[in-house]
């Protein structure tokens, strides 16, 4: 492929496919019980890769994890 050159567009452009992909998945499912336990479980990995990158406190399906975002890194 000559004449192709890599850049930063290409990263952001498969991550809006993946995005696209499980938005469409998602909207594919009739059972609402589906569609919660894909909740669940996308929640889960999130807070499993936040406790272990943060040490977090309070896991995100408590319910005092729902008031409010928590604010990100000092920049």
């Amino acid at each position: 492929m000559e004449g192709v050159a890599m850049n930063d567009d290409v990263v952001p452009d498969a991550r809006g496919c993946e995005e696209l992909r499980l938005i469409r998945a998602f909207l594919r499912l009739r059972d609402p019980g589906r569609r919660r336990r894909i909740l669940e479980l996308a929640e889960q990995l999130v807070e499993e890769v936040g406790s272990a990158a943060t040490g977090a406190a309070v896991p995100a399906h408590h319910p005092s994890s729902q008031l409010e975002t928590p604010p990100g890194p000092a920049e």
